[in-house]
């Protein structure tokens, strides 16, 4: 009698735990994260800044950890929108390209406690506008003549015991335009500035050099590269960059994703649950909705056989006098030289 009372009591306590639990879920209040995206600029499939937004803001709506979120395509009309906001996240060309009155607008809320994230092309102001606003607000910017942004195959590692790796594995491997060798302050002008994910860097997983290949980028292969960084401060709200987001296939890799979504409710000043931010698998369908344009080819999620399958692009023998149209022509004539013999 004494073992079934007993029973009763640790079942009773149980569900009284439960739903304890589950009304102060209920009672919470939620978190308010509000996605810019930008306008199309790539062609179908690349820079998918709107179809990328709504991809993670449903992801955050469905989390079961309080979150409403919404998706802009333009800067809001009425400037209040910002006022109960926690997080802004801006996945758009050349850092949202906005005024100085509009990046006031942040700056004042981002002082008063308001997280920021920018992804891909995001981290990519005019060299004023990255040390004005970028450096105080997330840590760091893409600065042409200094940055690089090559396509290359990343194993993803995030940082040891921190919030945004949870429920990632070890490394995440992901073919990108990974921008990396951003412009970060030193540690004497920002103690709270540090690196998020990084990735070691080898030419043999160069897949793509672009327009700005330059020494210094050259220089940094056969060591790890930043490719998402943080500025974490208690005087202001968190501030994250994410160099990834090029291709948009890349939002159906679950680490990739789940570290974007960690990185968002980290920024909002959310507790990250232990297993990370958890999210439905991208099906193929979901991958090819809300595209800008037509695409030749539907998209389909990146498999590891796919990315690691892909070859390396030549390496340049002269990066501090790189020319992307000399390099392809040299690719070119290589290629129809050995297709003769």
């Amino acid at each position: 009698m004494t073992k079934m009372f007993t029973f009763i009591l640790l079942t009773f306590g149980v569900l009284l735990s439960v739903h304890t639990e589950t009304l102060a879920a209920k009672k919470a209040p939620s978190k308010k994260v509000l996605f810019l995206a930008g306008g199309p600029s790539h062609g179908p499939g690349k820079h998918e800044h709107n179809a990328g937004c709504l991809i993670l803001s449903k992801a955050l709506n469905e989390s079961g950890l309080g979150f409403s979120s919404s998706v802009v395509s333009k800067w809001p009309e009425d400037v209040s929108s910002f006022d109960d906001v926690d997080a802004v996240v801006v996945f758009a060309d050349a850092g949202g390209k906005y005024k100085e009155e509009q990046l006031q607008v942040l700056d004042k809320r981002i002082k008063a406690g308001m997280g920021i994230m920018f992804i891909h092309y995001g981290v990519h102001p005019s060299k004023e506008v990255g040390q004005k606003y970028f450096t105080p607000w997330i840590g760091g910017y893409f600065e042409t003549g200094w940055s690089v942004n090559p396509h290359w195959t990343a194993n993803l590692k995030p940082k040891k015991k921190h919030p945004v790796g949870r429920g990632v594995k070890k490394s995440v491997l992901v073919n990108d335009e990974f921008y990396y060798n951003m412009r970060y302050p030193t540690k004497e002008e920002c103690s709270d500035c540090y690196p998020l994910v990084t990735s070691p860097l080898t030419p043999e997983r160069l897949t793509h050099y672009n327009n700005l290949w330059n020494k210094p980028g050259d220089d940094l292969f056969g060591k790890d590269v930043t490719l998402m960084w943080c500025r974490d401060t208690e005087n202001q709200g968190r501030g994250v960059g994410f160099t990834g987001g090029h291709f948009h296939h890349n939002w159906a890799i679950d680490g990739f994703r789940t570290l974007a979504l960690n990185a968002i409710v980290w920024i909002a000043g959310s507790e990250v649950p232990k297993k990370g931010v958890k999210s439905a698998p991208i099906s193929d369908e979901q991958l090819n909705k809300n595209i800008d344009g037509e695409l030749k080819k539907p998209l389909t999620q990146p498999t590891t056989k796919m990315i690691n399958s892909m070859p390396p692009m030549l390496r340049p023998e002269k990066p501090e006098a790189y020319n992307q149209r000399a390099h392809y022509d040299l690719i070119k004539k290589m290629k129809a030289e050995a297709e003769t013999k």
